[in-house]
């Protein structure tokens, strides 16, 4: 099920609507929107520094050309408060259109940038912030202008909202949590989140098991745990196995066995059609509820996630890793509402779903999700990390098909069945739109 990014990212959803129906080419000039209309861009300064030089994104949304024109392909989407450093000017740096020539590529209107010190909101906003993350457990909670019951109250978070809030430790101390957007809220009415600790396995054997829920190991020839307290092992939640074999429900393991249904088991896959040696490709079983990424045929890395569940099923098929943002706002429709701010380390592949973090949960190895890929936030970076390009630092987001690399492949299988189908981005993908 599609869901939109929130705030900056929903006003120009009908630009990258028609941007990526053309694969990623530039909208012309006349339609991009009123951030790119020129303006001389430091305030107080009667110049730009000489290059090379670090400057902010002021706008909500700035495009990353692959060119200095407007008509030329998109490499990223910047949120603001997002880091750039800038080699050089064109035609110059005092020019009314100046463009600025981003390292490692790309090139920004010069309008769209500032120098200087970034205001604490934009810190809190761009791409190298850090949040801790809760969520409202009561209706119609306040936000204030001021860490003070008695300032002007700015708005009300409504109950289940997942909320993001800039780390300040003497602010905790005094009860208050600071929003990104410079609200706040009182400790006290939040529930924070302690987001899960579990990681995958690197370099995993060919076929591995995880334990769902704490069980108890089974001596070969016995049908249950001996009866002797003192002599059961037991394996505990995300424990991993090397598996010998599965006879029917019984898993065949180092010193006996455990139940099938108390696993899930990771298998490498062959690599699949249009698939080069050297690839780089991801695998999701949607009956296991696992994921294994590849280079070529070696698996590299294997784990647990959390799928959509019945109504916002995730689709199996064959996709692409389109767009990489490091960490964005998402909600559901009117029908199937929900709100999760700063969404870390976010791999877009099919439509409006996506890999990413899960600050939320630690019950990975079940269907849970809107219909997107949830990962622990470890795994969920070590996967963004994988999937080339490198987002450059300070920024929000790359499109990784603009960047000339091979695009990382996508098999999402249905249990017992491949399904291959190539998703074409003519299909109406948009890089700025996921579930949850």
């Amino acid at each position: 099920m599609d869901t939109t990014y929130h705030s900056q990212f929903i006003g120009l959803r009908a630009v990258l609507r028609l941007v990526l129906a053309v694969g990623l080419v530039a909208v012309p000039a006349t339609a991009m929107p009123p951030q790119q209309t020129p303006a001389r861009p430091i305030a107080g300064v009667g110049a730009w520094p000489t290059p090379p030089f670090e400057a902010y994104v002021r706008q909500s949304f700035s495009f990353v050309r692959d060119k200095p024109t407007a008509t030329s392909r998109m490499l990223a989407m910047l949120r603001a408060g997002d880091v750039v450093q800038v080699l050089g000017c064109t035609p110059s740096c005092d020019a009314p259109r100046g463009w600025a020539l981003l390292e490692p590529r790309g090139a920004l209107p010069l309008a769209n940038l500032r120098t200087g010190e970034r205001s604490d909101v934009l810190q809190s906003e761009g791409a190298n912030a850090t949040y801790i993350y809760g969520t409202v457990p009561r209706p119609h909670t306040p936000v204030y202008a001021q860490p003070d019951v008695k300032s002007k109250i700015l708005h009300h978070e409504r109950s289940s909202f997942r909320l993001a809030f800039t780390p300040n430790a003497t602010l905790a101390e005094r009860g208050w949590l600071r929003r990104p957007d410079g609200g706040y809220m009182q400790k006290t009415a939040i529930k924070l989140f302690t987001p899960s600790t579990f990681a995958g396995e690197k370099d995993p054997v060919s076929v591995l098991a995880f334990v769902r829920r704490k069980v108890a190991l089974r001596l070969e020839g016995a049908k249950a745990p001996p009866k002797d307290a003192a002599a059961v092992h037991w394996f505990q939640r995300y424990d991993r196995l090397p598996v010998k074999a599965v006879q029917g429900q019984k898993v065949l393991i180092q010193g006996g066995w455990i139940p099938r249904s108390l696993v899930r088991i990771a298998t490498a896959q062959e690599r699949p059609k249009g698939v080069k040696p050297a690839d780089r490709w991801l695998h999701v079983d949607l009956g296991e509820q696992v994921l294994t990424a590849y280079e070529g045929d070696k698996v590299v890395f294997a784990t647990l996630i959390s799928t959509g569940k019945p109504g916002t099923a995730t689709k199996a098929g064959h996709f692409e890793v389109y767009g990489k943002t490091v960490h964005g706002t998402m909600h559901g429709k009117p029908w199937d509402y929900y709100y999760a701010e700063e969404v870390p380390h976010v791999l877009h592949f099919d439509a409006g779903r996506a890999f990413h973090g899960a600050y939320w949960h630690d019950q990975f190895g079940i269907v849970k999700s809107h219909g997107c890929i949830n990962l622990s936030p470890t795994d969920a970076a070590w996967l963004y990390q994988f999937v080339p390009p490198a987002t450059p630092a300070g920024w929000h987001n790359v499109l990784p098909l603009n960047w000339g690399v091979r695009p990382v492949a996508v098999l999402v299988d249905k249990p017992g069945k491949h399904q291959t189908r190539p998703q074409s981005l003519a299909q109406g993908l948009l890089p700025l739109v996921a579930t949850r």
